[in-house]
């Protein structure tokens, strides 16, 4: 009688009972259905009828030669079973045909991340392949460079249009009523426009083109995190008017804030050097060239440090904490630790850059040479208002003869639309770049990817914070502290009523322009003594620059500050102002103020900040 065989299936590990006839044959397992090939043998092998001697001899009849499956290739350190093409194993890393790991290996393992070397390929590749996958962000960014500038050149046209045809000629004494009349008299829209015309479309030109670096800027970083998270096709990045102005703020204030310490250090050794040639030169016109040269130089070694520092600053931005992408020496020294592919990124920027560059040089030759009009490099408002310089306005019953520079308004417009729309798929090239540089490269950027609550703020995040809430005190401070006053109690409405008292005064013994000058002066320290005391003491217990990196004050126990306690603090920030930079030498980062006012400054934590 023939007994079933046993067999392990080699796909699930189950064991399989085959037929003695299946000997030579697959059969299929009853639970994955892959096939299991059953081994060869004479029929009636392993039959129970068999003599005592039979039994004794059986293990000496096996033949293990045969017991190793031939056709699986396993690892020899962890049996890993493996393909023929494999070197190494996948699991262990080992060299199948040494049986260790490489040098090479070794160093990939310990790096914890992407391997940096394939930045440089992919740079050029992969950004290609993105900007063609994502063509409608390109097209986005095109058509808002388009509508923004058309708005631009529409205002301009509607201000020229105003001015030529309703400003008032000249009258004579006896049609004006007399001069001291005249004086007194309001001035025309038109006449205002004629004379401020110019200045006012240079602020509303700022505050259009807001909206470009705003959307620019959240392009770049979407595209980044896109990036990051290792996916070829952007979501969709929707286009909002008053967002887009919103983030085009920090990009304006940015710069400033970012560059603050490095200027602070530089302006006045540009003072002292250009008070040193004046001293040794007489001429005038020598005098005037050599102290140039340090202001040169100066805004020379900052465009390139702020160039230099775009890549990482984005990365960083990215980012949910983005407090050192404020501060210039924090991004320079990570700068300096990446110089290789950053300068590679400048490389490829510039390449990119080329054929928007083309076409603006195009666009300035068809204006100079064709045309025969000049002016293609200058705002347009310069352009139009250029034409007005001699325009004193136009008689009753005579038509002006001032016309609308369209030509030159017309060939500035053709080359914005032109050149924008390869600088727009140069961008999303460009931010994909960017994107690569930060994923390849981020075990050296230092990126922030999360704090803890109760962690000690560093120098640099305190002193980012810092400049931010004085760029906001100095901006629109001394307008909103006094409202946030009066919101307090009755001491603040006091207060409040005194300041506006001040301004009154200030205003009827010099004048609204010199009175508001003179008030700002006064105000600004008592606006600032405010601001930190209020916004210290209450439950966010932070200012509006502590809350946009996520720090605030704290008793040494973590308390809430009084109203009395954040203003002693204020106080003492004042008086030991050279005491801030103790914050980066003292082992609980505090300042001199914060030792005195026994406060700490620490990170809100992610969990907080959620």
């Amino acid at each position: 009688m023939s007994m079933p065989i046993k067999i392990r299936c080699r796909q699930c590990k189950e064991v399989v009972n085959a037929p003695d006839r299946a000997r030579g044959k697959a059969i299929r397992c009853p639970k994955c259905k892959s096939p299991v090939r059953v081994p060869k043998g004479k029929k009636g092998e392993g039959t129970a009828e068999q003599t005592p001697a039979d039994d004794e001899s059986f293990f000496s009849t096996l033949d293990l030669k045969n017991a190793e499956d031939t056709r699986a290739r396993l690892c020899p350190k962890c049996a890993t079973e493996v393909s023929k093409e494999d070197l190494t194993c996948p699991t262990c890393h080992v060299n199948l045909d040494t049986g260790v790991v490489s040098s090479r290996m070794q160093k990939r393992l310990k790096r914890r991340g992407p391997n940096p070397t394939l930045f440089y390929g992919a740079a050029w590749k992969d950004s290609w392949r993105f900007m063609w996958d994502n063509q409608r962000l390109a097209l986005q960014t095109w058509m808002v460079t388009s509508v923004i500038t058309a708005m631009q050149l529409g205002l301009i046209f509607l201000t020229f249009w105003i001015v030529v045809t309703f400003l008032p000629g000249k009258q004579g004494p006896e049609q004006s009523g007399g001069d001291e009349e005249g004086k007194s008299e309001v001035p025309l829209l038109s006449e205002l426009l004629k004379d401020q015309g110019y200045n006012i479309h240079n602020g509303l030109m700022a505050l259009l083109y807001m909206v470009v670096a705003g959307w620019v800027w959240h392009l770049c970083t979407k595209v980044i995190q896109t990036t990051l998270a290792r996916k070829t096709r952007a979501k969709r990045v929707s286009f909002q008017f008053i967002d887009a102005g919103a983030i085009g703020v920090k990009a304006y204030v940015w710069p400033i804030i970012y560059s603050a310490p490095v200027l602070i250090v530089a302006l006045p050794l540009v003072i002292l050097i250009n008070a040193g040639i004046g001293g040794f030169t007489d001429p005038v016109k020598t005098r005037a060239a050599l102290t140039s040269v340090p202001a040169l130089i100066v805004y020379g070694i900052m465009g390139t440090l702020l160039l230099l520092t775009v890549p990482t600053m984005m990365a960083h931005m990215s980012q949910k904490h983005t407090f050192k992408a404020w501060s210039m020496p924090l991004m320079m020294v990570t700068a300096a630790k990446n110089i290789v592919p950053t300068l590679y990124l400048g490389l490829v920027s510039l390449v990119m850059l080329i054929l928007p560059i083309a076409m603006i040089g195009a666009g300035f030759a068809i204006t100079e040479f064709v045309l025969k009009q000049r002016g293609l490099f200058r705002e347009p408002q310069f352009i139009a208002w250029w034409e007005l310089r001699h325009f004193e306005g136009v008689s009753s019953g005579s038509l002006s003869t001032i016309a609308f520079p369209w030509k030159t308004i017309g060939a500035y417009f053709g080359t914005v639309v032109i050149a924008g729309l390869f600088a727009s798929y140069a961008l999303v090239f460009i931010s994909r770049a960017i994107g690569l540089f930060v994923y390849y490269f981020q075990q050296r950027l230092d990126l922030v990817v999360r704090t803890l609550p109760g962690q000690l703020a560093g120098f640099w995040t305190r002193t980012a914070a810092f400049l931010v809430d004085s760029f906001i005190i100095g901006l629109i401070g001394w307008i909103f502290e006094p409202v946030e006053l009066w919101k307090l109690n009755e001491k603040g409405k006091l207060a409040s009523v005194l300041i506006a008292g001040l301004i009154v005064f200030l205003c009827s013994q010099y004048g609204i322009g010199t009175g508001l000058m003179y008030g700002y002066v006064c105000l600004l320290p008592l606006c600032g003594f405010v601001y930190f005391t209020r916004s210290e003491s209450t439950k966010e217990q932070a200012t509006l620059g502590k809350e946009a990196v996520g720090i605030m004050v704290s008793g040494p126990e973590g308390q809430r500050l009084t109203f009395a306690q954040a203003g002693k603090r204020s106080v003492l920030k004042i008086l030991l102002f050279p005491g801030w930079i103790m914050a980066g030498l003292t082992p609980q980062k505090q300042a001199a103020h914060d030792i005195a006012a026994k406060t700490l400054v620490v990170f809100r934590g992610d969990l907080d900040r959620d």
